[in-house]
Order: C-alpha cells, then structure tokens, then sequence
C-alpha cells in the first residue's frame, strides 16, 4: 500500500485567460505564471506541476483540464493551489464546491487568490469566506453577462441569415463590411454535391460516402477528417438548401444553396428508408417505394390468398377506413407511366443523346478541382513522410517506429494515387450512366414486366424519386433525368399532334 508522504509546501498553479480580449489587456498565461511563480518563491512553496487553460481551448477542453487539476490535487496530496484571481480558477458554483470540497478534506490545505489577497483555507475566518463567495458571485455575474450577449449576438445574427457558428464543408466564412458571413467555396463545393449525389447510388452506404469524402481530402475547420456519425449528420443538414438548423430549431439562411431541394429530399428519403422495418419473409415488388399522401408513413405489404395487399400505419383518421392496395393494380399504373417515358421519334431521343454528350463536354473542368484536392492530399502525405524521415534521422523516434508509420503513409499515398488515376474518367462514366438511363427509360415499359422484383425496383428507382397514393390513385415524381425525359415526349407529342 502507498503511503503519501505529507508535503506541505507543495504546490501547483493554474493560469488561465478566457478571452482574447483579456489577453490583450495583459492577463497573458506568461504574466500570470511570472506572478504566480514569484509569489510561490517567496513563500518557499514547491511548485511540483503547471496547469494552463489558453484563450483557445473550447470549453470541454476547459473542464477537462479543470477535473484533471483537482484529481492531480488529490492523488499528489498537494497542499497549495495559486490562482491570480478567483475567476481564474471557476466563474460557476458547481466547480467552487468541489474546491471547497478539496479543502475541507485538510485542514492544511490553501488557496492563493493572489491579487485578491486571499487565503482560503478550512479554518478560514467568516470574512474570509464571505469575500471568497463575493469573488464568486462576481465572477459567475460576469459569466452570465458574457452568455447573455453572446446569445444577443446570436439571436442577431440568425436573424440576419448567417448561424454564428463555422460552416459545415463546401462553405467558407469570409468578412463582408466588417461582418463574418459564409459563402460557398469553389474547391470543395462541387466534392460535396458530388458526395449527395453518390450517396443516391444503391450501393453507395454512409460508410462509403464517408471514405469518398476522406479521399477527396475533405476536412473541417480544424483539419481533421469527418466520421461516420459526421457525414449522416452532413447528409442530413439543411443548410445546403438555404435553411440554418440552430440548437433545435430551423431559421431561413441567406447563404446561396449549393445543391437542389429535390436532391436534398432524395438524400432524407434514402437516409429514412436505411430505417425502415425490413421484411425477409416476403418480397412485393413495392417494399420501402411508396408513402401515403396524407401521414407520410411507407406502405407496407401483406400477402393473403397469393396476392400483396398494401396500407400505410393508419395514423390519421383520414388513412382509416381506406381500400387497401393491391400489388397487380398499382404495377398496372406504373406500366402506364413507363409507357408515357416512351418517345415517338427516334430522332428526338438521338437529338437529346448529343445535347448530353455537349453538357459534359462543357463541364469537364470540374474534374480538375476533383485532381488538384486530391494531389494536395498526395502532397500533404509526401511532405509528412519527408518529416517522419528528418525525424528518424535525428534520432527523435526508433527505427520499429518509424517503418510503421512510413508504410502507413505509403499506403494512404497508393490509395489516392489511384483515385487520382481514376478521376479522368469519371466524367466519362458519369456520361455513360446518362445515356444508359436514356436507353433504359426508353425500354423501361418493355423490360419491366417479366423481370423479377429486385430488378423492378431497380427500374422505379433509376426512374422514379417518389411515388406516393391517395385513396387508390397512385401518382410519381419523376427523377431529374427522367423529369427532362418526359417534358421531351410532351413536346414531341404535341408537336407531332399539331401536324397531323
């Protein structure tokens, strides 16, 4: 058992400056410690160890070094605690208990407030007490102030358009007129479009998204790479369609939207659908595809006599009481509507192929702010290695060490030397699958009817972003492509219609 050996000129300081303006003002951590050092020699005190809190530290890293302090108080049996004021050391009363606390456990224990003048102790006079809970009520007074016109400046700049925090990536804040606003950033905007639109793949995952965006060298304000639980929370943030989520509630942005509404929705309705109850039992053609009008809720199906019937969770009094779907009349309304995808002319659909193919021509430069991210990943890793290499070379790290992490970084540089080598064709992929759909909604209606239901749903969701019922009519929102596919047919058949 160990056996603490009673110090009782131990001691540690703390310093700390919560603002930048207190630092300019000459409450720097170096005047602080200079005072504090001073005071502890010339009361032959032992400063064993230092604690700092910059103006930088946000405030969990403020508590953390807060709890560390009184453990370290405890563990070491220290008996001096120096402070150059009492807001210094706490600003709430939670903490001012545990201090407390601390010094009511040795009656040799102190506090130094020192340009206070205080001395705290268990065995402290009234008067010295009352000026220790003076001291605190100022201080926590002086917080409360700071909090409320923060949240005045909140409230403020909300009200304005712009949320007073940083902005999530494909933005960045620059100063207008004297004020922080945030406008879309043109090296990472189109990288994070791009994330919502692969995301809309069947076999892309939020896992895979959040990879995406690693490779693409997508960071946050402080540099680090996002997470799994970071990119979901990405995907589902308004702000990129102009509305600011603010603790718990939604305000109109000023900030000019850098992806549509409809691909936003698309996005919420996938993340949604990750949710849903999933049935391996059966398999009805229109699991997790259609929503009722009225509560929102997805359809799900229940086979009787051979046959799926469908109805929503009947939430609302108006779902009550309303026919149930069956599975062979709706795929007959869908029929109907891939039929209605179907161009009378050959030579509208050769026409609007060309116009693609022209499209992407124009945008190819895209692909290179796709190249010059990644190379600047490429170009961080190489100038990390030629590091770790000075490193090993002066002696700073073993040899074992440095051969682990030089292949971590050549791995990280081969993966994205192949992204990089996989860029120049992205575009041309993305083409590719374009004209795919072209093809596929023009023998979509033919293909559908003796495929299987896995490959009908493929077919609906390649097509259709939304298909929802009312009473038993069932209506669709076409996807952005199929959309433009079907105005095409209207004006043909209209055109072809006033010529006869």
């Amino acid at each position: 058992m160990k056996t603490l050996v009673k110090d009782h000129s131990s001691a540690v300081i703390l310093a700390r400056v919560s603002s930048k303006a207190q630092e300019d003002e000459g409450y720097s951590l170096d005047s602080q410690l200079k005072l504090l050092q001073s005071y502890c020699d010339s009361r032959n005190f032992n400063v064993i160890k230092v604690f700092k809190i910059a103006e930088t530290a946000s405030k969990e890293q403020s508590r953390k070094v807060f709890h560390e302090l009184l453990t370290y108080l405890s563990k070491e049996n220290i008996y001096h605690l120096a402070v150059e004021k009492t807001d210094r050391l706490t600003r709430n009363f939670r903490d001012a208990i545990a201090i407390d606390d601390w010094l009511e456990k040795d009656v040799d224990r102190r506090l130094h407030a020192v340009k206070e003048n205080l001395l705290l102790h268990k065995e402290a006079k009234s008067d010295v007490k009352f000026m220790w809970n003076i001291h605190l009520s100022v201080a926590k007074k002086y917080s409360d102030n700071l909090r409320e016109e923060a949240m005045k400046g909140w409230a403020e700049k909300l009200a304005q358009g712009w949320v007073p925090a940083p902005p999530p990536p494909g933005y960045k804040t620059v100063i207008v007129n004297g004020k922080r606003i945030h406008e879309p950033d043109e090296e990472t905007k189109f990288l994070i479009e791009r994330a919502f639109k692969l995301y809309l793949d069947p076999s892309q995952s939020i896992q895979s998204i959040t990879k995406e965006l690693q490779i693409m060298g997508i960071r946050n304000h402080k540099g680090r790479e996002y997470h799994k639980s970071q990119v979901h929370r990405i995907l589902r943030n308004p702000y990129y369609i102009g509305i600011i989520r603010f603790d718990g509630k939604e305000y109109p942005g000023a900030q000019v939207p850098i992806i549509s509404k409809e691909l936003f929705e698309q996005v919420q309705n996938k993340l949604q659908g990750k949710r849903a109850l999933r049935r391996a039992k059966h398999n009805p053609v229109f699991k997790n595809l259609i929503y009722c009008k009225y509560c929102g809720s997805v359809v799900t199906w229940q086979l009787q006599k051979k046959r799926y019937y469908g109805y929503c969770q009947r939430s609302l009094e108006v779902c009550k009481g309303r026919i149930l779907l069956r599975e062979d009349k709706v795929e007959q309304a869908i029929m109907k509507m891939l039929e209605q995808l179907v161009c009378p002319s050959a030579e509208i659909i050769d026409w609007l192929a060309e116009s693609m193919k022209d499209h992407y021509a124009k945008n190819i430069n895209n692909s290179t702010q796709l190249i010059s991210s990644i190379q600047s990943q490429i170009n961080r890793l190489n100038r990390m290695d030629e590091s770790l290499y000075d490193d090993k070379l002066s002696g700073e790290i073993t040899q074992a060490r440095y051969k682990d992490k030089h292949q971590n970084l050549i791995n990280q540089i081969n993966e994205f030397e192949q992204k990089l080598a996989q860029v120049d064709t992205l575009v041309s992929k993305d083409l590719d699958q374009k004209l795919l759909l072209l093809e596929l909604s023009q023998k979509a209606a033919q293909l559908y009817q003796n495929k299987p239901p896995e490959v009908k749903r493929l077919i609906i969701s390649k097509l259709f972003s939304r298909i929802t019922y009312e009473q038993e009519f069932i209506s669709v929102e076409y996807t952005n492509f199929a959309k433009i596919i079907a105005q095409n047919v209207i004006k043909t058949n209209n055109l072809l219609g006033g010529i006869k």
